[in-house]
């Protein structure tokens, strides 16, 4: 061991001594260290107990804390580490934590007591519409101030302008209006963060040049949504002088006209220029490649047009993320693409872009997300696309005419998370590839031309899918009993493929099923597995046996269920029942209560019109037709279902009347009841739909629901249709038009009495059928009210009299069908009835005559409606001697008159030359200036 020299020995000494002094003291230090940092000024405690009480409701998660003396260790309560001063309070609510509680309408002024205050956060409270206290510009050492999402109202108070030492300014997501931004925004001389989104600003903008004032200190600028209705060269933003500003955000506002020419010269720190959603125009100015240190540049959604090469070569090639989606360019890719190595995001879908895509673009190192959907791109897709593209993680292609050529050994270098290549040329085979994207989350295949078999290492590789789209091919396979693992499955589209086998239990997250069109067999699962599930389309399958009652499980967040064209039969379920307990009506108001859409057309359901549908309040849109429903029409379905918009019960075995209270249904367009068993007469109150009264019923609000529905699944691909006999065919109205149909359909029934004289009144009915029944009397003369209508049958009954002359004017009517009753007298043959050609319109009428029949009508034979009627109905042949005799008379007054007087005569044609002359040098004088007009240009 090597000898301690005396200096080492003093040093151990004293560091012993040193920890022997700290050990005897560290209690004291300790006790005072916590005196200063955990307790509060009393003072301030009382005023945060005042404002604890202040709050409505329960106080939440967050307050629960605010007990004893200690106030600094309450949470979202911060304070100093010498005096003792609260400096930061942050009250926000974690939504994901738990609910927002409410605070009351007038925040108690008691917390002007933290005059040491520098942050504050209430942000995604709930203030109720209030206004922001004015006693908030009281806080002058306050720095942070976030009120975003709080639910505020009226304006901004002034006092705000005492804020002087503010840094960070959120006022986004209120409903604030009016707000006077010269009052207080230039005085705030700090300010580096201010986010007023959502805020009304028009009236600030319109009034003064309030923009042009805001500091030079400002770095984060978030103007979303702030309905700043100007063209950006007028906005007095971009006249001030903003050289620190970093990121400026103005989506979604109301920018018009030219797009920020030569305007953005002085803000040479910009890294991030978010102008998406507005409606710019025009090409990008050359000055914006002179903003160097720009990062992210979002124009999206907006009407630029121009070459995209040209425009790209005005950015700066260090720009990361560009995004140009739904704009009006056109053009194709520059080869040289890959100098702009920088790049990490390039969107460029919903454009005219044309050409093929450059292989170069496989250079880009960097990319991680590129966006050329919906183009009109051409050309191949293959393996040096994508050679040095490792960090790629989203790849939209969709919608563009590709065809992708890839070997079936070829394994990418990336590794995606979402992909769409719908209508691309994937097939004929299933892409091999796809085995090695194991992180996708996201998959469109729609239209792919594949058509081979699912491969069994698919539903492995998507366990972590929550969008796939496999629509609109030709792939078989059976769907395997493992579905339900696949956890994070919301969407799934298998419609329009050659799938067979029974439908396995579902994910229990899936909120949309498209399987139909396919060759699904069997009989429905027991338990589908899923309580999310909103729209489960299965029509055109092969589905047998009866719907199972656990369907009912389903029921309480269901919108919409086609099970149209399969093989079911049996009743529908009992939803309302336990097995032989009544379930309490809380529950029974619950099930089906959100059902907007169902559809069972063509199945082989019975039993008599299901009550379960009286809880379906939502319900609008509803077929039952081709099955073998029997029993009376309830009258509930006028009063328990009033958002009904279509009613289709065709070709079922219903009997009795036709119940009156139908006619309260307000939203009803299309009601087919065709080929039942339904007598009586047609009640007046029937033919008073109001939605069939509008010419455009679709444009009157009235089916809001139905609308919103169908709108919605205008997203997705979907088979929704409407099958309405009319012209004489069965025709199709898919969801795009389906809103523009309105047909009243009663063909094929027992129904007597007369036809309703206020018939007239359905103004926007296009189709209206009432053939095969026993109707008897006139065809109305009010008839010429259905102004919009396309398509009248009235054939098979025991109507008679003449054809009314009113029918002649419905310029719309295109099929006409009047066989096989008892009418009698001439055919109308002027206005739309000429364009009826084809005699076997009335065949079966042996008393009409006249074109386009056979039938001569005799020589005087004519119908009362073909000859003008006196108002007090004496013949008209008096009318005609009368005023021949009148235009005899006159014609030898005037002509006797300058045949036997000299003078007169020649006075006449003295003024008739005189006339003569004075036109013919009124027209020479036209044409010769009209000539040397010519001759000048």
């Amino acid at each position: 061991m090597a000898k301690l020299t005396s200096s080492t020995i003093h040093r151990v000494l004293l560091l012993c001594f040193c920890l022997l002094l700290f050990h005897i003291f560290s209690p004291a230090l300790s006790l005072e260290t916590t005196k200063l940092r955990g307790s509060c000024v009393a003072s301030e405690r009382d005023a945060l107990l005042i404002f604890k009480e202040g709050i409505n409701g329960l106080p939440g998660r967050l307050l629960s804390s605010w007990e004893g003396q200690d106030c600094c260790r309450w949470r979202g309560v911060m304070c100093s580490n010498k005096m003792g001063h609260v400096v930061k309070l942050d009250l926000r609510v974690k939504l994901d934590l738990f609910l927002p509680f409410s605070m009351s309408s007038d925040i108690s002024s008691s917390i002007l007591a933290l005059e040491h205050l520098n942050y504050l956060d209430l942000s995604f409270n709930d203030f109720g519409g209030w206004q922001i206290p004015k006693f908030m510009g009281s806080f002058r050492n306050l720095k942070y101030l976030d009120l975003s999402n709080a639910n505020f109202g009226d304006n901004v108070p002034p006092q705000l302008c005492n804020l002087t030492k503010l840094r960070h300014l959120d006022l986004s997501g209120n409903s604030l209006h009016s707000v006077d931004l010269v009052a207080w925004l230039p005085r705030l001389s700090s300010l580096k963060h201010l986010d007023m989104s959502n805020v009304n600003l028009s009236a600030a903008v319109d009034s003064v040049p309030a923009l042009s004032m805001l500091p030079a200190s400002l770095r984060v600028l978030h103007l979303f949504d702030c309905n700043l209705n100007a063209t950006l060269a007028s906005l007095p933003l971009y006249s001030s002088n903003l050289t620190a500003l970093v990121t400026l955000d103005l989506e979604d506002n109301y920018f018009h006209v030219s797009i920020f020419d030569g305007l953005l010269g002085n803000m040479t720190s910009l890294e991030e220029l978010q102008l998406r959603s507005n409606d710019l125009v025009g090409m990008i100015p050359e000055t914006m490649k002179n903003l160097h240190k720009l990062k992210v540049l979002d124009l999206s959604e907006n009407q630029i047009s121009g070459d995209i090469a040209e425009l790209m070569e005005r950015l700066p090639h260090k720009i990361q993320s560009l995004y140009l989606g739904a704009n009006n360019l056109n053009g194709s890719l520059p080869n040289w693409i890959e100098n702009m190595t920088s790049l990490s995001t390039l969107d460029l879908g919903y454009n005219s872009l044309t050409g093929s895509i450059p292989s170069r673009i496989g250079k880009l190192t960097n990319l991680s997300s590129l966006n050329l959907g919906s183009n009109q791109l051409v050309g191949m897709i293959l393996e040096d696309h994508f050679t040095s593209l490792t960090r790629l993680e989203e790849l939209y292609l969709n919608n563009n005419s590709l065809t992708m050529l890839v070997g079936p050994n070829w394994i990418p270098p990336f590794r995606l998370k979402q992909v769409d290549l719908s209508y691309c040329k994937l097939g004929p085979h299933f892409p091999t590839w796809i085995q090695s994207q194991t992180n996708i989350t996201f998959l469109g295949m729609s239209s792919a031309r594949i058509s081979d078999r699912l491969p069994n290492w698919f539903w492995n590789v998507i366990s972590q899918i929550q969008y796939l789209d496999l629509s609109l091919n030709q792939i078989s396979g059976v769907l395997p009993m493992t579905l339900e693992f696949l956890s994070t499955a919301v969407y799934m589209f298998m419609h329009s493929n050659q799938l067979k086998g029974r439908l396995p239990k579902l994910p229990m997250g899936l909120w949309y099923l498209d399987i139909s069109k396919n060759y699904i067999s069997g009989p429905l699962p027991l338990n589908l597995g899923t309580v999310e599930l909103n729209y489960l389309f299965l029509s055109n399958n092969l589905i047998s046996g009866t719907i199972p009652s656990s369907l009912c499980n389903q029921l309480q967040s269901l919108e919409v269920l086609d099970l149209s064209n399969n093989h079911i039969s049996g009743q529908l379920p009992q939803c309302w029942t336990s097995g032989n307990s009544f379930r309490a009506k809380s529950e029974l108001r619950d099930v089906g209560s959100n059902l907007i859409m169902v559809n069972f057309y063509n199945n082989s359901l019975s039993s008599k019109f299901p009550l379960f549908f009286r809880s379906c309040q939502q319900l609008s849109f509803l077929d039952l037709s081709y099955n073998n429903f029997t029993g009376n029409l309830p009258a509930w379905i006028g009063t328990r279902l009033p958002n009904l918009a279509f009613l289709l019960l065709k070709s079922n075995m219903f009997s009795g009347h036709i119940p009156i209270k139908l006619s309260k249904l307000d939203h009803l367009q299309v009601l087919d009841l065709a080929h039942n068993n339904l007598s009586g007469t047609i009640d007046p109150s029937l033919v008073n739909f109001k939605a069939m009264t509008l010419i455009s019923p679709y444009t009157s609000d009235l089916n809001t629901i139905a609308a919103d529905i169908i709108s919605n699944l205008d997203d997705y691909n979907d088979p929704f249709s409407l099958f309405v006999i009319t012209k004489g065919q069965t025709l199709q109205y898919q969801k795009d038009n389906i809103f523009f149909m309105l047909s009243l359909d009663l063909s094929g029934n027992r129904l007597t009495g007369e036809i309703p004289e206020m018939i007239g009144v359905l103004a926007g009915l296009k189709n209206l059928n009432l053939s095969a029944n026993r109707l008897t009397g006139n065809i109305p003369k009010m008839i010429d009210g259905l102004q919009s209508l396309e398509s009248l049958d009235l054939s098979n009954n025991e109507l008679y009299g003449e054809i009314p002359s009113t029918l002649s004017t419905l310029t719309f009517l295109s099929h006409l069908n009047l066989s096989y009753n008892n009418l009698s007298g001439r055919i109308p043959v002027d206005g739309q009835l000429e364009t009826f050609d084809d005699p076997t319109i009335y065949i079966g009428n042996n008393n009409l005559c006249g074109p386009p029949t056979s039938k001569n009508c005799s020589g005087n034979q004519t119908t009362m409606s073909d000859l003008p009627e006196h108002e007090d109905g004496y013949d008209m042949s008096s009318f005609y001697l009368s005023m021949g005799l009148g235009f005899a008379m006159g014609f030898w007054m005037v002509f006797g008159t300058l045949l036997f007087k000299r003078t007169w005569r020649i006075t006449y044609f003295l003024f008739v030359d005189d006339i003569c002359d004075r036109i013919y040098v009124f027209m020479v004088l036209k044409w010769t200036r009209l000539n040397a007009r010519i001759k000048k240009k």
